[in-house]
């Protein structure tokens, strides 16, 4: 019974391994895609500031001291337009910088579908790759990849009493 039951559980926790593996390897090939489109499209220099925001103004926690946060067209227009809710294809890509003014990480949200938590989201150190964060699941030490839907991106964002598009615009 022993050898059965260590065997179930065995067999269930590579499962569960090769099963994240595929979920992070996905993820980060949709980061990396996306990451690629932000450097062609040359984000810093063609897409538009969050309205009434500055580059470098200041931050909250999570995100950093200092923020510069971007716009897509698509979320650009929606935001003119007064839209309660950003539609699909808007992205918005905040910099996360430490209080002497060095770029700390990138923040991205990608509005994939229609729904109110339909987004992507990643985070990204200063030179493009995807920001893991080391957990402990079971006394085990895990790499978790931040992109996809992490859990304190969506934590936050859902959060928020109105959805996501009214914490996007209580941007400090």
């Amino acid at each position: 019974m022993r050898k059965l039951l260590f065997v179930i559980t065995f067999v269930l926790a590579v499962g569960f391994v090769y099963i994240g593996s595929g979920i992070a390897k996905d993820e980060s090939d949709k980061a990396a895609k996306l990451w690629n489109s932000m450097q062609e499209a040359d984000y810093q220099n063609n897409w538009a500031l969050w309205p009434g925001k500055s580059k470098l103004y200041k931050g909250t926690h999570p995100h950093g001291a200092l923020l510069t946060t971007y716009t897509n067209e698509t979320a650009a227009n929606a935001l003119k337009a007064g839209a309660k809710e950003m539609p699909k294809g808007s992205i918005i890509i905040k910099e996360n910088y430490m209080p002497d003014k060095t770029l700390g990480a990138i923040t991205v949200m990608d509005k994939t579908g229609d729904g109110k938590d339909d987004y992507f989201w990643v985070k990204y150190m200063p030179n493009g790759t995807v920001a893991v964060k080391e957990v402990e699941m079971d006394g085990k030490k895990m790499s978790v990849t931040l992109a996809g839907k992490p859990k304190g991106c969506v934590g936050c964002h859902i959060a928020s009493v109105s959805g996501i598009y009214d914490i996007m615009t209580e941007v400090k």
